[in-house]
């Protein structure tokens, strides 16, 4: 393939996707605001200096300086993110890298076109394009159609010559370019990736090229995710990658039809990736499965680094429990390489994982996670070898099996009157053994474990912090045996209206080794200071003495100067035009425009419609219902009618959303109730049976009907009278039940914008009803809005049925249909 057809590919994309987009345009335009500057500049800089000394020979650079920023500068209906980074880490390497230190990005955004200039980076997919950074250019179209298309070309290295390259070793200038074009539905998404790269042979001049050759890359992948299924995510993408190893080597004649596709040369070879998985959600429960396969020696030139052949297979699956304050999730898996049968030896791994959450108390929360990977290695000898050397014996070949484990515990604890006192440790073990044969050898083994026990305690009056850890590290590594002790102490103050935050600490180790002792001691100094909330300064110094018993003792100072600076919706000044004298107006008739409605009046007018829509409040939190208020307060109390109308707008916005919300919390009790309905009805059955069964019993035994002053058998009265009372513990619940599913079934038959009239719905309400507008603030899901909703239904009415049933005649249902 030639670069020039491949240039014009990419234009053509392009046009492709404007023309498909055209669509995109039909949207709402404000254009009594589209010609209003309204120049704003938000983001942050930062300026980070580092100074470092040491008596050691062979140190890192003494001075280095690191400039960076992220702005985003909007006018009109215009954004343009930028981004820069200016450092000098690169200038004493002694060798050029084939990328840029000082880098500068923009990203301009007009609603959904956003475009990449400078030196930015894009992800395509795993595959094909992943985060590679690039000086060049990029586009993204993101419509309200269903077509979504990318766009990116640029330069990914630059030439560096033999006598200037990292360890001799030459790198060609590469450009690539790369498209993806998406389908997205509310079900279903496809897509196609292309990526193209291809080195520059004229870019060096090499008389030994030392194994350097000039490569191009054509990578095609397919996508594939759906949601058809209701909780069912499936998500599938492969991949072609097309890599010629060197283009300079001829192009093969006839062959065969992808061969002519592709143009192939004697270096081309054609690689494959498959990834396929899917998340299952089944109530609370998250179940997953991935399956992925990389061939042999897959690469493309879009990604800075790639394993391959590789078959992995894994299986997720996590759940909160114990009513969402233990969250458990755990993971098996397996890989193995080798997959085409020619490698001299084999590697399969299992690895197996499983974290646990456990919030105890609001104040103790402990944490824990335990992992396991074995590895087996297996060498297989060259039938040639077998044949030739008859001392070869089965004990020559290799099966090796490495294990390791891995545990970490962590429990935190809150205390003090107000809470200013934190306790926390931490223990983390982990163990490694090379087994060969079935039999883990002498000094195959190793162990690690770790403890650290954590102190802070802050007194909030004098705005003074303390803080202390301890800390014991045991190696057992191979036939080694070292140990290392350590503790620190550091104290805070805050200073100026708590603008300055000042620290100062000290931290000391020893270790003690078979060969080796040697110990650290160090000095901490820090600072903040924070002034007109928007500049920041920080001063770090730390300065650390080592000594050994093997080498000399030598010690470092290290000391950063920080600043950064927030910009807050800076504003150019207005220019302001003279003052036109207008004619006094008493009570002016105003409108006010929101969403489909118009309010329409003088300020009294509209102020008496907004109070009756807050009359018209339907029941929610009380501390809901008074920011309303206040907000309509507001707007009543405004000396001009600009902000009357913005105080007004205010308002309308606010009530507006807490309508949404209440519409959103009956739609989920009506569902809730619904399902609640047939889950009761599925379940009446069985009290209903039980009930009988009891009854039965009871009406069957031969003391049935005989009055206690008759009775003579008291042993066989009192067996009934044990039948009784069994028979009135199951009558109890089937008339709960049955009172449960009456009121139930009146709520599930109410209409939505009804349902919060119900009686007992209202009791419910004034309970729960903040916590719930705080979940959907929160923006929960609907699956966990519902289900917290049905926790908290269920002992609600089960509590009215206690209060409120009555033993009344029992109706058989299923006993007469029997």
């Amino acid at each position: 393939m030639k670069i020039k057809n491949n240039k014009i590919l990419f234009w053509l994309c392009i046009v492709f996707a404007c023309c498909f987009c055209r669509k995109g345009y039909a949207q709402d335009v404000d254009l009594e605001n589209f010609y209003k500057p309204n120049f704003k500049v938000t983001g942050n800089i930062n300026a980070n200096m580092m100074y470092y000394t040491s008596n050691m020979e062979n140190s890192r650079e003494p001075f280095t300086y690191l400039f960076s920023g992220n702005l985003n500068v909007s006018a009109f209906n215009f954004s343009v993110p930028v981004s820069y980074s200016i450092t000098n880490q690169g200038n004493n390497l002694g060798y050029t890298a084939p990328f840029d230190f000082n880098r500068l990005s923009i990203m301009p955004k007009y609603k959904w076109v956003k475009a990449y200039i400078g030196n930015v980076s894009m992800t395509f997919s795993p595959y094909t394009l992943s985060g590679y950074p690039f000086k060049g250019v990029g586009l993204e179209l993101t419509p309200r159609s269903p077509f979504k298309i990318s766009l990116m070309g640029g330069q990914l290295l630059k030439a560096v010559s033999e006598e200037n390259a990292l360890g001799g070793v030459p790198v060609y200038q590469r450009f690539g370019y790369g498209a993806k074009v998406g389908f997205e539905k509310a079900q279903y998404k496809l897509g196609w990736i292309g990526f193209y790269a291809k080195d520059d042979v004229n870019s060096l001049n090499m008389v030994n090229d030392r194994g350097v050759t000039p490569k191009e890359n054509f990578v095609n992948s397919l996508i594939f995710s759906t949601s058809l299924v209701r909780n069912l995510n499936l998500n599938v993408e492969y991949a072609l990658s097309v890599l010629t190893d060197d283009i300079r080597s001829k192009t093969i004649s006839g062959g065969g039809l992808r061969d002519k596709i592709f143009s192939s040369k004697e270096t081309t070879s054609f690689m494959n990736a498959f990834n396929v998985n899917f998340d299952y959600n089944i109530q609370k429960s998250t179940v997953g499965l991935t399956y992925e396969r990389i061939d042999p020696n897959y690469n493309t030139l879009g990604a800075l680094y790639f394993n391959n052949d590789l078959e992995n297979i894994s299986l997720r699956f996590a759940r909160p429990f114990y009513q969402d304050k233990i969250t458990i999730s755990t993971s098996l898996g397996f890989q193995r390489d080798d997959l085409e049968k020619v490698k001299k030896q084999d590697t399969k791994r299992v690895v197996g994982s499983i974290n646990m959450n456990y919030r105890v108390t609001d104040q103790l929360n402990i944490t824990g996670s335990y992992s396991n990977f074995s590895t087996y290695t297996n060498k297989k000898l060259d039938q040639f070898e077998l044949i030739n050397n008859p001392n070869v014996v089965p004990s020559d070949t290799l099966d090796y099996r490495q294990l390791s484990q891995n545990a970490n515990m962590n429990m935190s604890y809150a205390f003090g009157k107000k809470r200013n006192q934190n306790l926390n440790f931490n223990y983390s073990i982990a163990g490694q053994a090379n087994e060969q044969g079935g039999v883990i050898r002498k000094g195959q083994a190793s162990t690690v474990q770790n403890y650290n026990l954590a102190h802070t305690v802050s007194f909030l009056a004098t705005k003074v912090a303390l803080n202390s850890s301890l800390n014991y590290t045991n190696n057992q590594v191979s036939r080694n045996n070292n140990s290392s002790m350590g503790a620190s102490v550091g104290a805070s103050k805050k200073l100026f209206k708590d603008k300055l935050n000042t620290n100062l600490g000290f931290l000391y180790n020893n270790t003690q080794g078979n060969m080796n002792s040697s110990s650290v001691f160090g000095v901490k100094f820090n600072n903040s200071y924070v002034m007109l909330e928007r500049h920041n300064f920080s001063l770090n110094i730390i300065s650390m003495f080592r000594s050994s018993t093997n080498t000399q003792k030598f010690n470092d100072l290290t000391a950063t100067l920080n600043y950064s600076c927030s910009l807050d919706k800076i504003k150019l000044p207005v220019k302001k035009e003279p003052k036109k004298e207008k004619e006094t107006v008493l009570n002016p008739v105003l409108k006010i425009n929101h969403k489909d409605k118009t309010y329409e009046g003088t300020r009294d007018e509209i102020i008496k419609q907004l109070q009756d829509m807050q009359s018209a409040l339907r029941p929610m939190p009380k501390e809901d219902s008074d920011d309303l208020q206040h907000l309509l307060t507001l707007t009543t109390l405004t000396p001009d009618d600009q902000s009357f109308k913005e105080k007004a707008l205010n308002y309308l916005k606010a009530y507006d959303l807490n309508n949404d919300i209440l519409d959103k919390y009956n739609k989920y009790l009506l569902d809730t109730a619904k399902s609640l309905r047939e889950e009761m009805i599925r379940k009446d059955e069985g009290f209903e049976n039980d009930y009988v069964m009891a009854l039965g019993r009871v009406n069957k035994h031969k003391m049935h009907g005989v009055n206690e002053k008759d009775v003579t058998d008291k042993v066989s009265y009192n067996s009934y009278l044990k039948l009784v009372e069994r028979k009135n513990k199951k009558l109890q619940p089937l008339l709960v039940h049955r009172w449960m599913i009456n009121e139930i079934t009146i709520l599930s038959n109410t209409p939505v914008d009804q349902i919060h009239q119900n009686e007992n719905l209202s009791v419910f309400n004034k309970e729960e009803l903040g916590h719930f507008f705080k979940m959907m603030k929160e923006k929960k899901t609907e699956t966990e809005t519902i289900e917290e909703i049905k926790i908290k239904l269920i002992p609600f009415y089960h509590d009215l049925a206690l209060k409120n049933v009555k033993d009344d005649e029992v109706d058989f249902k299923f006993l007469k249909n029997n």
